[in-house]
């Protein structure tokens, strides 16, 4: 018989937290009771932490304290810690769904399908929770164990895994289970990515777990019949498609149906098998989602659109920092996350000193082959100025200048090499090929852009503001113009006599000259006209073609 102690989240150490710089595993009571302790979660993969935080940790704080409105969120994140009393609902919450926190119970196995079966009787390796590890026909080229021999996890690493599949689980067909009407032919098609892989998730981060946790609970009204998945009646092998009735439904949303097998062995309980099939399908995203930014599109048929806003691979958090500032809707197409609102009205109403230290945790899986395989994971962490989400303030302006600029210094960078490749006879790379000399330059200044925003957190004043600005420009500068004479100083000598050619745009036919010295000329303006503080008064436009002649 397995121990009671392995089988409870109350009990078992499955929650990774950081305390004195170590990583410890703690109970699910200990991590939120003492959540003031601990600096931060500590996870196999960034992907996790949401996960982690949103299956669990968010919603049994939020339905152990009700509904918070923005004063007690604010009393809150002043105490720096549960009191007493907020201790005490929380450990009588535990209390009362203890057997709804056992792990391999026989009626109601947390988040997990008692008795869930396929047909046949067949397991899955517990590696099919684990996107890294090798599955299938997906084996990694030095991953020496086969799917026939899986790696046994402890406990809580595999709830830890389980809740991860929940969030990020990939799409496309799942072997049917025994009692799912919708099964076909062993099977069940149609299925969707994990919730959490349809979003580009942001996490708001604070100094230690407690304040992550109270930073990430959405403020607000309940809705009526919302109750997170462990208040539910147990789950069953059949799914349905649905709506969610609340912010606690969506947070532990059962995308999936799973049954851990455990063993007993003689290092203790393990899992090396799985059940996994099809799991409810959301119906729509709510619009108060609140660990994404949105797209905002207008559609002459349809109206106004809202898509959650995905991060793209080989971008820098930063790179999308404007949609993380723009508070305001329907400003320059996009809009940011209900959590980061929240936080700037803490900041406008004084509950949240501006030179709070947060940070933002990015995070997002990109999909291949029709969404059945994982193909990468996405992940970013950066400092994030309160000030710069306050619109009346000049902060703003500049962090997003900033980030503006080294954009606009890769793009002119990459210009040159296209014009300069023209020059001596070849042609630019096509877009997505290779690695652009601009993107080896946005790596170079990825260190001062960081640099930049954690000196704003610190609220400074408008001269010290103008001072640093000044001073990633001079840093900035001075990267740019030895990345691109590093690459002058490779050209042959038929780039400073140039080629001529003739360029067709329908029924017209255009002659333009490129040669190095227009190149380099188009260059430095461009520099200049960016680097506003070390030029301000630089002329408005560069031409672009110097001899042109039409046929």
């Amino acid at each position: 018989m397995l121990g009671e102690g392995l089988c409870l989240l109350d009990d078992l150490g499955w929650v990774p937290v950081v305390v004195g710089g170590t990583v410890r595993e703690v109970p699910l009571r200990e991590a939120l009771l003492e959540a003031h302790a601990f600096e931060a979660l500590s996870v196999e993969l960034p992907t996790m932490a949401p996960a982690v935080l949103r299956q669990v940790l968010l919603p049994v704080v939020l339905d152990a304290l009700g509904p918070l409105d923005a004063g007690q969120w604010a009393e809150l994140m002043a105490a720096g810690a549960f009191t007493p009393g907020q201790r005490e609902a929380i450990g009588r919450y535990l209390d009362k769904r203890r057997d709804r926190f056992r792990v391999f119970d026989e009626e109601a196995p947390f988040g997990q399908v008692a008795g869930l079966a396929h047909p046949g009787g067949a397991v899955k390796p517990v590696s099919v929770l684990m996107p890294h590890v090798a599955t299938g026909n997906n084996t990694p080229l030095r991953d020496g164990r086969s799917t026939a021999d899986p790696v046994p996890l402890p406990v809580g690493a595999a709830v830890r895994w389980m809740l991860h599949t929940q969030c990020w689980d990939t799409a496309a067909i799942k072997t049917g289970a025994v009692g799912d009407p919708a099964v076909k032919a062993g099977k069940t098609s149609g299925n969707h990515t994990g919730l959490l892989g349809r979003l580009g998730v942001v996490t708001l981060l604070g100094r230690t777990l407690f304040e992550t946790i109270v930073l990430n609970l959405p403020q607000g009204e309940r809705a009526s019949g919302d109750v997170p998945q462990w208040d539910r009646v147990p789950q069953q092998p059949a799914w349905t498609v649905r709506a969610a009735d609340g912010v606690l439904d969506l947070f532990t949303w059962q995308g999936r149906r799973i049954r851990l097998i455990p063993e007993e062995t003689p290092d203790g309980v393990r899992v090396k098998w799985v059940v996994l099939s099809a799991g409810d399908r959301l119906a729509a995203l709510p619009e108060d989602e609140p660990h994404t930014c949105w797209t905002l599109k207008e559609d002459k048929a349809k109206g106004s659109l809202r898509y959650p806003r995905r991060h793209l691979p080989g971008r820098a958090g930063w790179r999308g920092l404007e949609a993380l500032l723009t508070i305001e809707r329907n400003t320059a197409g996009f809009e940011t996350s209900r959590l980061l609102m929240q936080t700037a009205t803490a900041s406008l109403m004084g509950d949240l000193p501006p030179d709070y230290p947060l940070r933002v945790a990015t995070c997002g899986t990109v999909y291949g082959n029709k969404d059945s395989i994982v193909a990468d994971v996405l992940a970013d962490e950066l400092p994030l100025p309160v000030a710069a989400l306050r619109a009346d303030l000049t902060v703003r302006e500049s962090v997003v200048r900033v980030c503006e600029q080294a954009e606009t210094l890769a793009r002119a960078l990459d210009r040159l090499v296209a014009h300069l490749a023209r020059a001596v006879g070849g042609e630019p790379v096509p877009p997505g090929k290779g690695q652009p000399p601009g993107t080896k330059l946005l790596y170079v200044l990825d260190p001062l852009v960081r640099r930049f925003l954690a000196g704003c957190q610190r609220n400074p004043d408008p001269g010290e503001l103008d001072r640093a600005h000044r001073a990633f420009e001079q840093m900035a500068e001075r990267a740019t113009r030895a990345a691109a004479d590093e690459l002058l100083q490779r050209l042959p000598g038929s780039a400073f006599t140039g080629r001529t050619v003739e360029e067709k745009n329908g029924a017209t036919k255009t002659t333009r000259i490129y040669r190095q010295a227009d190149a380099e000329r188009i260059f430095h303006g461009t520099v200049r006209k960016t680097l506003t503080y070390l030029y301000p008064t630089e002329p408005v436009a560069v031409a672009t073609v110097v001899e042109e002649s039409t046929a």
